[in-house]
């Protein structure tokens, strides 16, 4: 086993940027990037391996052929069950929300939990604020004041949201993002600042959570450290955990048997050895590493996110 790294997938939607390509050294052909899919089994933006034995392969191919000794022991999925991607919000993003487990068979939609994690200070709208009901939003809708019905959360870089299905949000222009959600395209706009694309009031009311009363802002928890290393958990879902690595000088973690890993580096310079296999580890690359893998290593001075299922 190896970490593996993949080909990204921009996509060059109405609100993006120039961020992810100047902040991580990317070179990019389009003017316009609003995201980057970091790793992604989807038809419609399909992550391609860039290094070693495996180079060419589709991340589809990976989970039919390597099976368990990618995804865990007693996993089993159709298709990689996450998607992690790097966005830049140059505009705000339209006022969505997505359904969760219950509502999407309804719906003939794709459940999608997310999280949010800052990699600058930004602006979200995240929850409904206490009291509103489906009559206020939609006169709001009506009368071009939706966001009003939303709490707004001022961010700094590092902080987190949590996006369970059924949680009416946006992202705010300025914001800069990694994001990680369940393997899904699904959502449902319910408005977007006067842009002419489609809205889907139907669906998006169907999908709202009216009960949703948990505050949207994630506070860590602090779970281990020593003069080598913190480790600090960020979000855990029923569908992936998130969780920050500081490492100081050089760290070993153990294997996990029961899931694959994804490693993206925030911060430093160093790298990154699996089973004796080293990779350079720098801000904005991301590596796969197999549940199969033995032994992880990082050497140098870095801090990554870690991504995993629960």
């Amino acid at each position: 086993m190896y970490p593996i790294r993949f080909e990204p997938i921009y996509q060059t939607y109405v609100w993006g940027g120039d961020r992810i390509a100047s902040q991580f050294q990317r070179k990019v052909d389009q003017p316009k990037v609003a995201e980057s899919w970091e790793l992604s089994d989807r038809e419609e933006g399909m992550s391609v391996v860039l290094n070693g034995p495996l180079k060419g392969k589709t991340l589809h191919q990976l989970v039919k052929e390597m099976k368990e000794d990618l995804l865990g022991v007693g996993q089993s999925f159709d298709r990689f069950p996450l998607l992690t991607k790097i966005i830049d919000a140059k505009e705000n993003l339209s006022i969505q929300v997505h359904p969760d487990q219950i509502a999407a068979p309804s719906l003939q939609g794709e459940p999608k939990a997310e999280m949010w994690f800052m990699l600058d200070e930004g602006t979200v709208l995240a929850g409904l604020k206490d009291g509103v009901d489906e009559k206020q939003l939609k006169s709001a809708i009506a009368e071009n004041q939706a966001e009003e019905c939303l709490q707004k959360w001022e961010l700094k870089k590092g902080e987190s949201v949590n996006i369970p299905g059924g949680r009416v949000h946006a992202i705010c222009a300025g914001s800069l993002i990694y994001e990680v959600q369940q393997n899904s395209n699904t959502t449902y706009r319910l408005y977007d600042w006067g842009r002419p694309r489609q809205l889907h009031l139907k669906e998006g009311f169907a999908a709202i959570r009216w009960d949703d009363k948990n505050v949207p802002k994630i506070t860590p928890r602090h779970i281990s450290s020593d003069m080598h290393h913190q480790l600090v958990l960020i979000v855990s879902t029923p569908f992936f955990l998130v969780e920050r690595i500081d490492v100081f000088d050089q760290h070993h973690l153990g294997q996990i048997p029961k899931s694959f890993q994804i490693f993206f580096c925030l911060e430093g310079d160093g790298q990154i050895e699996v089973d004796g296999h080293k990779e350079p580890f720098r801000p904005g690359m991301t590596y796969l590493v197999p549940a199969a893998a033995k032994s992880i290593d990082f050497h140098g001075r870095c801090q990554a996110l870690r991504v995993r299922l629960p």
